[in-house]
């Protein structure tokens, strides 16, 4: 017979305990759940934030200390004209101090032509199109003025609004004086071009004719009888003589060298444009030192000698495509070409550094080639200031 279960007997009310069985989780477990998910995902993000703030602080302190750092004058314009920021490169390069400037309109940095091209920028940006940098003088707190290349650029706000002007002032002062010397000595090589095509066709062209001119004078004069035309023909000859006496001292002069005081810079520049034509390029240049304030006019003409062998060489035989030439005065007077070429190799012909070492050494100095580990060669040579006479005076 079966189990006989007493009805009266209550069921447990504990869950089942057989295996596999599973228990439904009750409202509070499923709560507590999505809160923990919540928190988690929202410390995620917190981190996500936190970083992107740091990453955000590190790009301000490097705009920051760029901005401080710089030379060129930087400032920030708001709409109204009025000057916002002031960077130590600022105040190095125009002398105005920050309190000085920062709330004052920046037209008062400027004279009307200035601001004229300051505001012609300015009205472009306005109109969203882009302003291209221009050239300008801009008024220093002692009243004078630096030249400067300006730009001009857009700020504007998270909702793409324009709010201001940011504005760069770069110093141009030295590129403008290299500039005008180069011009200087461009044009005093065309003018010493043109006298010596003037001494060229003098010579052979106008002497030729006024002798040829004589000989058949004299050939006339010897077969004239008649005494007064051939003393007639005899004066003209002398004449013609003296002409061609004065037509050759006009080509001497025409050939000799202009007495014009240049300096030492625009006639180094002028040999490196000369050079460009040899070269197919144009090389670049550096000074340093008082170049013309020490270096005697005797010795200038060695150091020209040994720049124009030096650029020489590097157009008959580096296959370079660019050239730095140095020019450093001190104690010595160092000269320095440096090419991108092939290298020194092995010279089939020495001539030409032959002559560079031995004008370096007839004054007591040095003279070295050497070859360049990332290509090239650098030649560099030296002689004393002061060798070949008395410092210039102009």
């Amino acid at each position: 017979m079966g189990e006989v279960v007493d009805p009266r007997t209550p069921a447990d009310p504990r869950p089942s305990s057989v295996p596999g069985a599973a228990s439904e989780p009750d409202g509070r477990t499923l709560l507590i759940d999505e809160l923990r998910q919540e928190l988690e995902d929202t410390n995620r993000g917190l981190i996500a934030l936190h970083t992107e703030l740091e990453a955000a602080r590190a790009g301000e302190a490097r705009l920051a200390a760029i901005v401080a750092s710089s030379d060129d004058a930087m400032l920030a314009v708001d709409a109204d004209g009025l000057v916002q920021t002031w960077n130590p490169g600022a105040r190095r390069l125009l002398g105005h101090g920050e309190l000085d400037v920062v709330g004052r309109p920046v037209q008062h940095l400027m004279s009307q032509g200035a601001f004229d091209a300051f505001r012609s920028a300015v009205e472009q940006i306005r109109a969203r199109r882009h302003a291209e940098p221009h050239q300008s003088r801009w008024r220093r707190a002692d009243g004078g003025e630096v030249d400067v290349a300006v730009t001009v650029s857009a700020m504007r706000d998270a909702a793409g609004e324009l709010i201001g002007f940011c504005t760069v002032a770069r110093d141009i002062t030295q590129q403008l004086s290299a500039q005008a010397e180069l011009a200087a000595a461009r044009a005093d090589r065309v003018v010493t071009d043109e006298r010596e095509r003037i001494a060229r066709d003098l010579h052979d062209m106008v002497i030729q004719r006024v002798f040829g001119a004589g000989l058949v004078l004299q050939s006339i004069a010897a077969r004239d009888v008649q005494a007064g035309p051939a003393a007639r023909i005899t004066t003209v000859i002398d004449e013609l003589d003296s002409t061609i006496k004065e037509l050759r001292n006009t080509i001497f002069e025409l050939n000799r060298p202009t007495q014009k005081a240049v300096s030492l810079r625009a006639q180094v520049l002028g040999e490196t444009a000369a050079a460009e034509a040899r070269l197919g390029f144009a090389p670049a240049v550096e000074f340093h030192g008082p170049v013309d304030a020490t270096v005697p006019d005797e010795t200038a003409v060695h150091l020209l000698a040994a720049l124009r062998e030096s650029l020489s060489n590097v157009g008959r035989h580096a296959g370079a495509s660019a050239v730095q030439v140095t020019v450093r005065a001190a104690e010595d007077l160092l000269l320095e070409v440096v090419d991108n070429g092939r290298g020194i190799g092995t010279p089939t012909r020495s001539s030409g550094l032959t002559n560079l070492r031995r004008r370096a050494e007839r004054f007591g100095g040095t003279f070295e080639v050497t070859g360049r580990a990332e290509g090239g060669t650098r030649v560099c040579w030296r002689i004393p200031v002061t060798a070949g006479g008395p410092a210039r005076t102009s």
